[in-house]
């Protein structure tokens, strides 16, 4: 049987059809009956296709239709995705949130849904759920993992779904479900994390999310690797609930390009499951990269004079490099040897130690990535690319996807030496990491390398400090305020029941208003300067882009999170939150006695350390964006307090609400 390639599920079905049981497509450290456990478990391709077709049926036995909205309240796990390929085979909608929302969101998020059934991870969340709709009788409960003591009323354990389903729903009944489905259906209803204001749902349709599955994936080189069929593994952290996360690892490395998708335990673990799980694809945010850099930095700083020597001399070969392909111009034969060299001799060895030394491609979106920071990682040759998008955009528009700037031959002579060195860059570059295996192992491999280096390669440009070009498809352009505007297949609908504030989000002639500040270098890659509602407008009538600043600052080695102070204020201020395991080690290095974090951030010592790093900052910025005082917080901004979004930004007015005092005082008495 075939099946559609323009939905989602269609596409899930038929490449379950082509891998069978012969590759993995889910893993993560859960046993068959959805417990937490200590090993990795795989589920083939087949199976999952299965369990989805089975939880389906047990959907349609619970009284599920064709447009129901049906929630998903859980962590990101194998399940997760079953949960979505069945809800899409019953022609339903899937309503996915943030495990991490209060009680009061989880409740406004379920009804304004209308949703009549929720899928939820564990009891816990379950009893989340009972506690915020204790007036819905009628809310069906679906658990992914086994309920432990008296089950309460309403509530299910997906084996006795599956099981219900197999007795009152044919098989047939789903396969027709899966063909019914068109690209103009719904399939997700998303609701922004918001800085402001409560959620709005975005209407997302199958056709959307496709359209961005291409758009992402539409690059020569991405489209040859779907061609050898490499089935890249990659480590799942960044929540499938949010919408950048869920296109770039679920539809585009797994259903697009038939990955195997291992699921880290969270956030927290992913430098130790870096270690056990060697990926290949690493799509994360900004804040992961940051801290990388930090330990690196860190470790260096600890580390002998010779090794600290060798190491700033590879950076600056890599750096070199990078650059260079930035630019689209040749490194002589000596800066390329050099560095080969410090590829062998340093970053071999850090990326081993990383967890990093497989990876081929790794993806920053959710936030703004500093050009320094990309561009170290794309140093040490782990190919770091940043994007651009918003939940109204399925997410993606822009891009920084390696592209060859160069008309491709047609034919002939030159098509055919063409096609070689991209097979061979592709053979040296990603399918020999992606095994572990350095193209600077051996003099062939290197001479191949850099024969495809000096003829084209040199032409593969990613520009670091840029979130790209519009990816195909896109049209966007720059309005008089600063707005970036946006057309594309990937656009949304419109938001939930919500039809004055879809008319607001768009332009006269149909462009979407993006809400962010951005411009086109020369070529035409996008540089995102803030968000527009953000901008700060000082008493001295400056206009002033926070977040840029805020970035700068957390990149500082002990600095972890900031959030700047200044609208309408005479100068900027900022509240910082430490880094608290550098800081200790600052502490212990220096012989300063402590025993809590609030009497740490209290020394002299650490707020002049922290001073330092401030004033490197305030070195880059003209004088009415400096900051002029701050205040160490003890406590991290925290998705639980309100703080920050589940996307980990900053919501300035919870911040500037709950820290007043602390921040009159800066203006005040400082």
């Amino acid at each position: 049987m075939g099946y559609r390639t323009d939905t989602l599920c269609g596409i899930f079905h038929s490449q379950a059809l082509r891998y069978g049981d012969d590759f993995p497509f889910l893993t993560g450290k859960f046993d068959r009956e959805g417990r937490p456990s200590e090993r990795f478990s795989s589920m083939t391709w087949k199976e999952a296709r299965e369990e989805a077709i089975d939880l389906a049926k047990g959907l349609i036995a619970l009284g599920v239709v064709r447009g129901d909205r049906v929630v998903i309240f859980s962590e990101s796990t194998p399940r997760w995705i079953i949960a979505d390929q069945a809800i899409q085979a019953c022609g339903a909608i899937g309503v996915p949130l943030y495990p991490t929302v209060s009680e009061e969101e989880l409740a406004y998020m379920i009804e304004d849904s209308e949703a009549r059934v929720v899928i939820a991870s564990t009891q816990p969340k379950a009893l989340e759920v009972i506690s915020a709709l204790r007036d819905r009788e009628d809310l069906i409960i679906i658990l992914m993992s086994p309920w432990e003591g008296e089950q309460k009323q309403g509530v299910y354990a997906f084996p006795e779904v599956i099981a219900m389903g197999k007795q009152k729903v044919s098989r047939e009944t789903i396969e027709e479900g899966i063909q019914r489905v068109i690209p103009d259906d719904i399939a997700s209803i998303i609701y922004t994390s918001g800085t402001t204001g409560r959620p709005k749902g975005v209407v997302l349709t199958q056709g959307n999310w496709v359209s961005n599955m291409h758009q992402c994936a539409s690059s020569e080189m991405m489209q040859r690797e779907r061609e050898r069929d490499l089935h890249l593994k990659a480590l799942v952290h960044i929540p499938l609930c949010h919408v950048y996360g869920r296109t770039s690892d679920y539809h585009v490395t797994g259903l697009h390009l038939g990955g195997e998708l291992v699921f880290a335990e969270s956030y927290q673990t992913v430098a130790r499951d870096l270690l056990e799980v060697r990926p290949q694809v690493i799509t994360s945010i900004p804040r992961l990269f940051e801290k990388t850099y930090e330990i690196v930095q860190s470790s260096l700083s600890r580390a002998k004079k010779p090794y600290q020597v060798l190491f700033h001399w590879a950076v600056d070969k890599g750096r070199f490099f990078a650059e260079s392909l930035a630019a689209g111009k040749r490194m002589n034969p000596l800066h390329l040897l050099q560095f080969s060299l410090a590829s062998m001799l340093v970053f071999s060895r850090l990326k081993r130690k990383l967890g990093m030394d497989r990876v081929v491609l790794a993806l920053s979106g959710g936030g703004k990535l500093s050009k320094e920071i990309c561009t170290f990682f794309r140093s040490l040759g782990i190919q770091l690319n940043e994007g651009y998008g918003l939940t109204e955009t399925s997410p993606v528009i822009n891009f920084n996807q390696p592209e060859l700037f160069l008309k491709k031959p047609k034919s002939g002579l030159k098509r055919l030496l063409y096609d070689w060195i991209v097979d061979t860059t592709i053979d040296l570059m990603i399918v020999g990491p992606a095994q572990g295996k350095s193209p600077y192992a051996n003099p062939i491999s290197i001479l191949k390398l850099t024969f495809c280096y000096y003829t084209l390669i040199y032409r593969l440009r990613v520009k670091p400090g840029t979130v790209g070009r519009p990816v195909i498809g896109t049209e966007e352009k720059i309005a008089p305020d600063g707005e970036i505007l946006v057309k594309g297949p990937q656009v949304f609908k419109g938001y939930w029941k919500r039809p004055e504030e879809t008319e607001d989000a768009f332009t006269l002639d149909g462009y979407f208003k993006t809400g962010d500040i951005g411009m086109f270098d020369e070529e035409g890659f996008l540089v995102i300067t803030d968000r527009k509602k953000e901008l700060f407008v000082t008493s001295g009538g400056k206009n002033i882009a926070p977040h840029p600043i805020e970035v700068s600052l957390i990149e500082r080695l002990y600095i972890d999170q900031a959030c700047l102070v200044g609208d309408g204020k005479k100068y900027l201020t900022a509240l910082i939150v430490p880094d608290f395991e550098s800081l200790k080690r600052y502490a212990r290095d220096k012989g300063i006695a402590y025993s809590t974090p609030s009497e740490l951030v209290a020394k002299p010592e650490i707020k002049a350390l922290i001073a330092k790093e401030v004033g490197v900052v305030n070195a880059n910025l003209p004088r009415y964006e400096q900051i002029k005082y701050f205040t160490l917080l003890d406590t991290p901004f925290d998705v639980s307090t309100g703080e920050l979004t589940p996307s980990l930004k900053v919501k300035r007015r919870v911040i500037n609400e709950r820290y007043q005092e602390l921040i009159e005082r800066m203006y005040s008495n400082p």
